[in-house]
C-alpha cells in the first residue's frame, strides 16, 4: 500500500520535470491522507497541476464521512470495482512524489514495525499513478466541487517485497503522457497494460526514524538513515 509519502523537490525542478505550471508547493516530508496534494491531469491534451484531496470520495457518495478511507486503489480491481472503474476510464492523473515509506515487520515479537523511506536510485522525483473524482453533497448547492484521488498500488517488486506485499505503482516517464490521454477513456485493456510495478533497480531504500508515523512531524530528519535502534528512532 501507500500511505505516506514525500514532496520536497524544488517547485521550478517540478514545473520543469512534468511540464506543468506550478503556481505553489510547500516541501512535504510527511504527506497523509486527506490532506491536500499536488497532481497533474490533462485538460484539452494540456497538462495542468491540480490540487486534490487524497482520499478518492466517488461521485456519488451520498455522505463522505461514512466512506471507509480509500487513499489506494488496487491495480488488480481498479478496472472492475465501483467504486473506482469510473475513474479509471475518464479521471487518471499523476501523483507527484520523490520518495514513500513503507514499513518492515520487526524480528522480535511486540515490537514495532519499522519505516524505510524509498526513492529513486538517482535521487529524481517521479509520478505515481492516480485516479480522480469529483464529488459534493447531494442537492447542497452552495457546496464546491471537491477534487479528490487515489494512488493506485501493485504488488511489490523485489526491492520492496523484502519490506511489504504492496507497493505504489510508479509510471516510467515515458509513459506518463499515455497514463494521462484521454484518448485511451473507456479502453481498459489499453490502460491494464501500463498498470505493471518498475523494475527493482530504479529504487533504492533505507530505514528511517519512526517519528514518521505521526502525521505531525515533518521535516527532512525523517528521511534521514537511522543509523541507531530503528525502534526508538530521532527525537
Amino acid at each position: 500500500m501507500c500511505g505516506r509519502y514525500t514532496l520536497y523537490t524544488e517547485r521550478e525542478i517540478l514545473a520543469r520535470r512534468f511540464e506543468i505550471d506550478l503556481a505553489e508547493s510547500a516541501p512535504s516530508y510527511n504527506i497523509a491522507p486527506t490532506q491536500s496534494i499536488v497532481t497533474v491531469i490533462s485538460e484539452n491534451g494540456t497538462r495542468v497541476a491540480a490540487r486534490m484531496r487524497w482520499g478518492l470520495i466517488p461521485s456519488w457518495a451520498k455522505d463522505e464521512t461514512k466512506l471507509p478511507q480509500m487513499i489506494n486503489a488496487r491495480a488488480e480491481t481498479v478496472a472492475t470495482r465501483s467504486a473506482y472503474r469510473d475513474a479509471f476510464r475518464h479521471h487518471r492523473c499523476l501523483v507527484l512524489a520523490d520518495g514513500f515509506y513503507e514499513w518492515q515487520q520487526a524480528l522480535e515479537a511486540g515490537r514495532r514495525k519499522i519505516p524505510h523511506w524509498i526513492s529513486r536510485a538517482d535521487g529524481e522525483p517521479f509520478a505515481m499513478a492516480g485516479i480522480w473524482s469529483t464529488w459534493r453533497r447531494k442537492g447542497d448547492l452552495e457546496q464546491s466541487w471537491l477534487r479528490s484521488c487515489a494512488i493506485i498500488t501493485t504488488a511489490a517488486n523485489e526491492a520492496v517485497s523484502q519490506l511489504h506485499d504492496r507497493m505504489p505503482l510508479i509510471l516510467p516517464r515515458e509513459v506518463e503522457s499515455t497514463w494521462l490521454d484521454h484518448g485511451l477513456d473507456d479502453n481498459p485493456v489499453e490502460l491494464e497494460k501500463l498498470l505493471v510495478p518498475v523494475g527493482p533497480s530504479l529504487l533504492r531504500s533505507h530505514p528511517v526514524s519512526t517519528r514518521v508515523n505521526s502525521a505531525r512531524n515533518d521535516d527532512a530528519r525523517l528521511i534521514q538513515f537511522c543509523d541507531d535502534d530503528p525502534q526508538l528512532g530521532f527525537f
